[in-house]
């Protein structure tokens, strides 16, 4: 794509981005207290939060990272987003009631409310941030290549830019302006991807048989591209199973989506909050394997330096296309406004995983430096909580300047959507175990928190330092599997029951209390004394 710079997209993503900061600082009044700036004052709809959570989904990741996927690889894209929509029955039966009835902030809250372990709060602390590292990542080279690519501006300046807004969002509005930037966005995107669905349709004669017959005549893997293996090559099965696995289950363990169960009023509330988050994520997931095959079979294989190595352009370059080519008025209006759309997508998943770090930073990590003695007890509770959010708000400014300096480190030529499958891979392997066994195992201790949450974290780690995850293509990893979560998820949950059972009541009497396990689940079955802990 050319490398002039183009007014019209950069004037339309500053009309979206200034929509959006209109918001952010609109609603700023509402985010002034703790439960305000952390929660949204557990005002929001079940619409309003399933809007939310699929903006999560809706994101850069599938939007332009799937995209380009499947335009390279085919059929093996699609896994990725079926395994999505199917990620949230376990969201949905394990977890999205429960830890709304729990009624706190941070996924550190659900964890120490039996254990009151400091030790448990920092751990989580590592394992959210390694997590929204990984997924800011993906989102600011999204940012960074789409900007370049569109308007001529530099990558590292596109970069900055994204990572002021994320923390500006974050800063001012906190939960409330994420929670309406992620309403705005999704629906906005999601008309515009139904409409570019159309498009693709439309010039293959509304036929699905010519349009796949003919991304397989033109994809740069020709035939291969309805095969599935492409992605998944010596590690065959089993690579394909690890890679679903990581986003069927990987969802249940991300701190920016569980902690949007608790901006809801009640229970019921978050059980419809998924209702429609299925609906709409299912329908755009859809289109986007529409937009995969249909840029196979449009740009074909000479489309492939357009799209750029990671193949994050290809969304971009379709919609030029389907405009009237590169240079029309038509081609330059659809690609300003389809990147000015997933740009403003990109800051909203950012703003929403920051908010999540910079949360787990004040309530899990900030109590424990300054609590007032250094006896056992959850030091959470002996911290003010306006001052936890204050600390959040210049939480999210250091933790946004971090991600901009990683960012500027990697460039752009890897695909967002491994580093999305990172992200999946830590949260299901150092969260998901553990959150599990806390709300549901009797015998479960601060013990066995510890050492599964930090076994799946450096477990993930150690793993894709083995693999070719993040050097595509490159054939000399020497782990075959690109995302083993089938290796480090049990992992996890080997060390959580160890830990527990080795444990014992000798040194965690105040887990094995009978009465606090009780307390716990008469409340997160039925939310009876919820209301104490959102008015704490």
């Amino acid at each position: 794509m050319s490398n002039d710079t183009d007014f019209l997209a950069i004037a339309i993503c500053v009309a979206v981005i200034s929509l959006t900061l209109w918001i952010t600082f609109a609603v700023a009044r509402r985010s002034r207290s703790a439960d305000g700036f952390f929660a949204a004052g557990r005002s929001i709809k079940s619409w309003q939060n399933g809007f939310a959570i699929s903006g999560e989904f809706i994101s850069a990741g599938s939007f332009l990272g799937t995209t380009g996927l499947i335009f390279y690889k085919g059929v093996d894209g699609t896994i990725i987003l079926f395994t999505s929509v199917i990620s949230f029955i376990p969201v949905l039966l394990l977890l999205a009631e429960k830890m709304r009835n729990i009624g706190k902030y941070t996924i550190g809250d659900v964890l120490v409310f039996r254990t009151e372990s400091r030790g448990v709060r920092v751990a989580v602390a590592l394992s959210t941030v390694a997590t929204g590292t990984f997924v800011l990542l993906a989102q600011l080279v999204a940012a960074g290549t789409l900007l370049e690519a569109i308007s001529g501006v530099p990558f590292w300046v596109s970069v900055l830019v994204a990572g002021t807004l994320m923390a500006v969002y974050v800063f001012v509005g906190g939960m409330v302006a994420t929670t309406w930037v992620q309403v705005i966005k999704s629906s906005i995107l999601a008309i515009l991807a139904a409409v570019i669905a159309v498009g693709v349709l439309a010039k293959f004669g509304f036929s699905l048989p010519l349009l796949f017959s003919s991304a397989t005549e033109h994809a740069v893997e020709g035939d291969a591209i309805f095969t599935p293996g492409i992605i998944f090559g010596d590690g065959g099965t089993i690579n394909l199973l690890s890679y679903a696995l990581t986003f069927a289950l990987g969802t249940a363990g991300m701190a920016h989506i569980l902690i949007r169960f608790f901006t809801v009023p009640e229970a019921e509330s978050a059980r419809r909050s998924l209702g429609w988050t299925v609906a709409l994520c299912s329908m755009f997931y859809l289109i986007v394997v529409l937009m995969g095959f249909g840029a196979a079979a449009v740009l074909g294989g000479d489309g492939s330096e357009k799209v750029g190595p990671g193949g994050n352009l290809a969304a971009p370059v379709l919609v030029t296309e389907l405009g009237g080519g590169e240079g029309t008025l038509g081609g330059s209006l659809a690609l300003a406004l389809v990147s000015a759309v997933a740009f403003a997508s990109i800051v909203a998943v950012v703003a929403g995983v920051v908010i999540s770090a910079a949360g787990t930073f004040a309530r899990d990590v900030w109590p424990s430096l300054v609590r007032a003695n250094g006896g056992a007890g959850d030091p959470a509770v002996e911290v003010d909580e306006e001052q936890q959010a204050r600390v959040a708000r210049y939480g999210a400014v250091v933790f946004s300047v971090f991600a901009i300096g990683i960012t500027l480190t990697i460039g752009d030529d890897t695909n967002i959507t491994y580093f999305m499958g990172m992200a999946f891979m830590v949260a299901g392997s150092a969260h998901l175990p553990a959150l599990v066994l806390s709300l549901s195992w009797r015998r479960f201790t601060a013990v066995g928190a510890r050492w599964g949450i930090l076994t799946g974290l450096i477990s993930t780690i150690l793993t894709l330092m083995l693999t070719d995850a993040l050097w595509m293509g490159s054939g000399d990893a020497p782990l075959g599997i690109q995302l083993p979560v089938i290796i480090t998820m049990p992992l996890g949950l080997i060390a959580c029951v160890l830990g527990s059972l080795l444990s014992g009541r000798r040194t965690d009497l105040a887990v094995h209390d009978d009465e606090k396990f009780a307390e716990m689940i008469v409340r997160a079955e039925t939310g009876i004394g919820a209301e104490v802990a959102t008015s704490h």
